[in-house]
């Protein structure tokens, strides 16, 4: 039978998430407590979108084949067997076949940026910290050059798997984030965050964070809205900007079509 599994985690203590010998990760991880929990066969997990060391998620969903009777207390018992950097949020029985790579139409990823001056010691591995003046309607712009379909070569590394480099983008937007006040309204220093939030079919690798690092140089000046349109053509990576850092993206949900 085929099951489906919702999880969180904060991706900082891990070297991504796929299974790595002699390293810690997201995969490794779980897949040591289901074999506990429902051995004595190994359990594969297969990961809707690998996320790379430093990445967090907020509702990554696998999928895994098991053909035993599954126990009522799972999510217990592997959230007991799991470190505290990951969270079992739902083991579910899915359709026959379910692949949870395959079967996904949609990635939602959120990407916090740190504007704070200084920047506020509380968003330590949980958000980039930018201190350059930021033009927040160059950011916008930005995003909204980003919906449809276009070609992201110029986003993802150069030595790469990927053969195919379009993808059809959903959503995208920045938003400022909700943050501490005071019951007298005042806000507190250093609680400035923006939130790039983004919808597509599929996404390459470092395909977010090379948006980000290169819609930040947009915004900062370094370089115009028209040179950012243009490497949606199928730039080459050197025509793009820097990576932002894996500590402020967050994959948010994985969309599936509802059941037939």
């Amino acid at each position: 039978m085929d099951f489906r599994l919702t999880i969180a985690y904060d991706g900082g203590p891990f070297k991504g998430w796929a299974r790595q010998d002699d390293q810690r990760t997201v995969q490794g991880e779980i897949e040591h407590a289901l074999g506990v929990v429902l051995g004595p066969d190994p359990i594969v997990l297969t990961v809707a979108g690998r996320t790379d060391g430093g990445v967090h998620a907020l509702r990554q969903v696998a999928s895994f084949d098991f053909g035993g009777e599954m126990p009522p207390d799972i999510v217990r018992s592997l959230n007991g067997l799991t470190p505290p950097e990951i969270a079992i949020l739902a083991v579910e029985p899915a359709p026959g076949g379910f692949d949870a790579r395959r079967d996904a139409i949609s990635r939602t990823y959120c990407y916090r940026v740190n504007a704070a001056r200084p920047p506020s010691p509380l968003a330590r591995g949980r958000a980039w910290s930018v201190t350059r003046d930021l033009d927040r309607a160059l950011l916008e712009e930005a995003a909204r050059c980003l919906i449809g379909e276009h070609d992201f070569t110029a986003f993802t590394p150069t030595d790469t798997y990927h053969r195919r480099f379009e993808r059809v983008v959903e959503a995208a937007s920045w938003r400022d984030e909700g943050t501490f006040f005071r019951p007298d309204g005042d806000r507190p220093a250093g609680a400035d965050f923006l939130q790039f939030w983004i919808t597509a079919d599929s996404f390459m690798r470092n395909m977010v964070r090379i948006l980000v690092g290169t819609m930040v140089e947009v915004a900062d000046g370094s370089r115009n809205i028209e040179d950012f349109r243009r490497l949606l053509d199928g730039a080459d990576r050197s025509d793009a900007g820097q990576t932002a850092p894996p500590e402020g993206l967050y994959l948010v949900e994985v969309g599936y079509r509802p059941p037939s």
